[in-house]
């Protein structure tokens, strides 16, 4: 309980401030509240901004190579394709695989949003926006850990090996780079956040994980979009009053951290995964646009993640059938 209120008050808080502040893209604070509150287990504002700075680089430099080669956009998703492959080959844990996620996803964003003819100005505003981002979360996650003292011990995860083979690699290409490619050419910046599902999924070691990944992920992040629908109806364009918004904030949030601590860890890993799902759509398009519904958006994301995780299980399962048929002809010849 103490442990699970010190956390709501943290991503709480970063989104409470998003909001007043009125941040164009504020789902960096999302992002990172919900990374530094559940992961990190500091005081002190460095250790904590530390965690976030590879984040940060990364999108600096995407936007420096976005304004180098802004009449090159093949260039500029080639640059992009070469970095992927140089962190699959580096990435042989899960634990390295949740690190890279986040800044490969802020590269697929700045690529995105940069070759985009409409959001194509907003590149400072969401650079601004990641800055100060970064700092908000740092502040609010070091002052709530000073009053409300950490007593949990942090936990090492339990670290597995993930091969990193020639096909591997090829996978993680094919689905993340043609992904780009079909955002970047055809500007359908909405979809942007589907390319999340499509990386993690892509570093799973065998298709059996990856259909179990991509079943999961249907219930925690369309199961959000869901919750947030609801959520935005029970408001009925009243969020505007900025304390009705806090305390249904506070409620939500602690209520999906209260599920959380599932006895059953696959039900634990889906539950803290719909926390991410639910206050993506929540903050964007509830908590953003002051009383409008924004059910639009938040119908058109759950649509857009659907397909894509439909796509992912689909190429998994084939993978898995063609893997099963060569094993089986392999066994043939050698009889």
């Amino acid at each position: 309980m103490y442990e699970i209120i010190r956390k709501t008050l943290i991503i709480v808080l970063c989104i409470m401030i998003s909001k007043m502040l009125h941040l164009n893209v504020s789902v960096y604070i999302v992002l990172f509240s919900i990374v530094i509150a559940t992961t990190c287990y500091s005081n002190h504002i460095w250790e904590i901004i530390k965690r976030l700075l590879p984040s940060l680089f990364a999108a600096l430099v995407a936007v420096v190579v976005n304004q180098v080669f802004a009449s090159h956009p093949f260039i500029i998703w080639t640059c992009s394709i070469l970095y992927f492959d140089h962190v699959r080959r580096k990435v042989d844990t899960n634990l390295k695989a949740r690190m890279a996620t986040l800044p490969l996803f802020i590269i697929i964003f700045i690529n995105t949003f940069s070759n985009s003819a409409e959001y194509t100005l907003l590149i400072p505003d969401i650079v601004r926006d990641l800055v100060l981002s970064v700092f908000i979360t740092g502040l609010v996650a070091s002052f709530i850990n000073h009053i409300i003292p950490i007593k949990q011990k942090a936990q090492m995860p339990h670290i597995v090996s993930i091969p990193v083979t020639g096909s591997d690699r090829l996978k993680l290409l094919l689905l993340v780079g043609f992904g780009l490619a079909f955002i970047m050419i055809n500007e359908v910046v909405s979809a942007v956040f589907c390319l999340v599902p499509l990386i993690t999924s892509a570093m799973q070691p065998t298709h059996d994980l990856m259909k179990t990944h991509s079943r999961n992920k249907m219930l925690s992040q369309v199961g959000g979009c869901c919750l947030a629908i609801i959520v935005s109806i029970i408001f009925s364009g009243t969020e505007i009053n900025i304390f009705t918004y806090l305390f249904t904030s506070s409620i939500l949030v602690f209520t999906i951290l209260w599920w959380c601590n599932h006895p059953d860890k696959e039900e634990g890993l889906i539950h803290s995964d719909a926390l991410m799902g639910f206050l993506i759509p929540y903050q964007l398009y509830i908590g953003q646009y002051g009383n409008s519904f924004g059910l639009n958006s938040i119908f058109l994301r759950a649509f857009e993640l659907l397909v894509v995780l439909l796509i992912i299980y689909t190429t998994a399962y084939w993978l898995d059938r063609l893997a099963t048929k060569n094993k089986k002809r392999s066994k043939l010849i050698k009889i």
